[in-house]
């Protein structure tokens, strides 16, 4: 961490955590796992809690208040860190610190799986007032994004995989009710482990939709097998009759891999520091093209 990054964590901390007992004591380390260094671990008068600063250009979905909120119920159901505050004109957010962050390796146990499953049946019983989270929405706006770029003309292949996901987006829409909260964002950078139980963080993509597309953000992003994928769907569902089918899990999760690479490619635009995002995007691409 460099002299002016401590300087503007600091900054931060005397808006959001001022009586943290003097913050020029602060103890501060930057924190990774997610695409931005942007999270730091702030350990100040017998408390751990963490920073978030804001990102030029970010990529966000809900604005800072909204997600504060999502957060804010998740947490008072024990399903994500306790929010400390928030300072909506700087977009600072300050939550509770927990361990730890996984890794796609972890998540794809057996363990973390059963445990992940039940997670995301408590997120999605919580009664919160958000915007419905509609993949023929993000398709649109991803796409005319990357239009507008002089500097990133789609390729021919690019162009098949946008055709795809514009059907795909349009047919899951409408064939499935955004009935339940949900996280939208299930990277292993997105997950804690504390104990023996899960919770989760950064809630920038969450809105209403429905439980299945929370399964497939969870195995698309952490590159779920076939058997990892069977038992997602038997801890999530049981015996419920009108359970969605591996066939439907399988649609859904080539539907977010191709939602993720467009992201990818519309935050190379954006974004400065943007390395991470063209390694994400260019690793999505390999998988796509392996059907």
């Amino acid at each position: 961490m460099t002299p002016s990054d401590e300087a503007r964590v600091r900054a931060a901390l005397r808006r959001v955590w001022p009586d943290a007992g003097g913050v020029e004591q602060v103890q501060i380390r930057a924190l990774g796992g997610g695409f931005n260094a942007r999270s730091y671990l702030c350990i100040g008068g017998g408390r751990r809690h963490v920073l978030r600063l804001p990102v030029a250009g970010s990529m966000a979905w809900l604005d800072l208040a909204t997600e504060a909120r999502a957060t804010r119920a998740a947490a008072d159901a024990d399903l994500a860190p306790a929010v400390i505050a928030v300072d909506v004109e700087a977009e600072l957010l300050l939550t509770d610190y927990r361990m730890m962050l996984w890794t796609p390796e972890l998540v794809q146990r057996s363990t973390s799986i059963t445990m992940i499953a039940r997670l995301l049946r408590d997120l999605h019983r919580l009664k919160v007032d958000l915007p419905v989270y509609s993949i023929a929405y993000f398709t649109t706006t991803y796409l005319a994004a990357l239009a507008s770029t002089a500097a990133h003309v789609l390729s021919a292949e690019e162009a098949t995989w946008a055709d795809e996901l514009t059907r795909l987006g349009r047919h899951f829409d409408s064939g499935y009710a955004p009935t339940a909260f949900c996280h939208n964002d299930l990277v292993a950078a997105n997950i804690l482990i504390d104990g023996a139980s899960a919770r989760l963080i950064d809630f920038e993509y969450a809105g209403r939709g429905t439980p299945l597309l929370d399964l497939a953000s969870l195995a698309a992003m952490n590159d779920f097998a076939e058997a990892q994928k069977r038992q997602l769907l038997a801890e999530y569902y049981g015996t419920a009759a009108a359970a969605p089918t591996l066939r439907d899990l399988d649609n859904a999760v080539r539907m977010v891999r191709l939602l993720a690479y467009f992201w990818g490619r519309v935050a190379e635009q954006r974004l400065t520091e943007a390395h991470a995002h063209s390694e994400l995007a260019a690793s999505i691409g390999a998988t796509l093209r392996q059907g």
